[in-house]
C-alpha cells in the first residue's frame, strides 16, 4: 500500500487490470487500412487545396447552364437592351455576355449588366441640352458593335485568360482586377462625359486649360471628372461587394480608372485631332486596356 502511495505521489498511475492499448487490438486489416489513409489524406487535402472553388474565376462552368443563363437574360431582358443598343450590338454583347459569365461567373455578369444600365441612364441626362448643342450621341444614343467591343474588349480578354489560367487564384486575382477596372475606367469615362455636357459650366481642354464649347474632345468640366470619380468609386465597391475584388483592388481600380480617363482626354486632345484612325471607339478601347493594365501592374506591385 506504501509503494502505491508513492507511485500515485509521483504521478504514476498504475494501469487498471485488464485495460490494454487500443491499438494493440487491431487486426492486420485494420492497422494497414490506418496507415493508407495516413498516407493518402495528405494528398487528398493539397488536391482539394488546389481544385478552384466555384467562386474562382476560371472555374469553367457547363457550357449549356452559361449559354442557357446568358441566353435568358437577353430574351427577357430586350427591350430594355434596345433602348441603348442596336440590333446588332445587342448580338455582340450577347457573345461579350457570354465570356463574362464563363470567365468571371455570375458576380462579373453582374457587373457587366450594371455598367450597360448606368451607361445608358446617363446618357439621357440634360438631352435636351445636348441635343439643342449638338452634343447628344448619334442614333439617340444607342451604341453599335463597334461601340461594344471599344467599351468591353479589355473584359473579354481578361475573361478568356481567366478561362486559359483556370485553378491558378493568382492569376484569376489579377486578371478579376483587370477585368473590374477596364469597366470601372469606361464607365467613369462615360459619366463625366455625359454629366460634364449637360451641366459643366466651365470645359477646358486638358493640354492648355483654355475653355472649350462642352462635347470637345479632350474637354474637361469639374462637374464631369468629380461625377465620374463618384461613379467609378461606386462602381468598384458593387465589384468589392459582389466579391471579383478586395478592398485593396477596388481602390486601385478606382485610381486606374482617373488616369486612364485623364489619358483617354490626352489622346482626344491631341492624336484623335490629327488621325482618321483613332475614332471615338478605338481610343474608348485604349483607354479602357490601359486602365486594366494600370490596375493590374498596380495590385501586382502592392502584393
Amino acid at each position: 500500500a506504501g509503494r502505491a502511495a508513492g507511485l500515485e505521489s509521483r504521478g504514476c498511475r498504475r494501469k487498471a487490470p485488464g485495460r490494454t492499448r487500443r491499438t494493440s487490438r487491431l487486426t492486420p486489416r485494420r492497422r494497414e487500412s490506418r496507415q493508407r489513409r495516413k498516407h493518402v489524406t495528405p494528398q487528398l487535402e493539397e488536391l482539394d487545396r488546389r481544385r478552384p472553388s466555384s467562386a474562382t474565376c476560371g472555374a469553367l462552368p457547363p457550357l449549356g447552364q452559361v449559354l442557357l443563363t446568358n441566353s435568358s437574360v437577353f430574351l427577357f431582358g430586350y427591350p430594355a437592351l434596345r433602348s441603348g443598343l442596336s440590333n446588332l450590338a445587342i448580338a455582340h454583347s450577347w457573345m461579350l455576355g457570354t465570356l463574362v459569365l464563363a470567365g468571371f461567373q455570375a458576380g462579373g455578369y453582374v457587373l457587366v449588366c450594371a455598367y450597360f444600365v448606368f451607361g445608358t441612364l446617363v446618357t439621357k441626362v440634360g438631352k435636351k441640352v445636348k441635343v439643342e448643342e449638338g452634343t447628344f450621341e448619334r442614333n439617340e444614343g444607342k451604341r453599335t458593335p463597334a461601340s461594344v467591343w471599344g467599351s468591353g474588349f479589355a473584359a473579354a480578354v481578361c475573361a478568356v485568360l481567366a478561362l486559359a489560367f483556370a485553378g491558378d487564384e493568382a492569376v484569376c486575382r489579377l486578371l478579376r482586377v483587370g477585368f473590374v477596372a477596364s469597366l470601372a475606367t469606361k464607365l467613369s469615362d462615360t459619366v463625366a462625359s455625359e454629366i460634364g455636357k449637360a451641366c459643366g459650366r466651365t470645359t477646358i481642354l486638358i493640354t492648355s486649360l483654355k475653355p472649350v464649347p462642352r462635347g470637345t474632345d479632350g474637354a474637361v468640366s469639374l462637374e464631369g471628372t468629380l461625377a465620374g470619380l463618384l461613379a467609378s468609386a461606386a462602381y468598384a465597391g458593387l465589384s468589392w461587394k459582389l466579391g471579383q475584388v478586395n478592398p485593396l483592388g477596388a481602390c486601385v481600380c478606382v485610381i486606374a480608372a482617373f488616369l486612364a480617363t485623364g489619358l483617354e482626354s490626352w489622346i482626344g486632345a491631341t492624336l484623335q485631332q490629327e488621325s482618321s484612325i483613332l475614332t471615338n471607339d478605338v481610343v474608348n478601347g485604349l483607354m479602357i486596356s490601359a486602365g486594366s493594365l494600370i490596375a493590374m501592374a498596380t495590385m501586382k506591385a502592392l502584393t
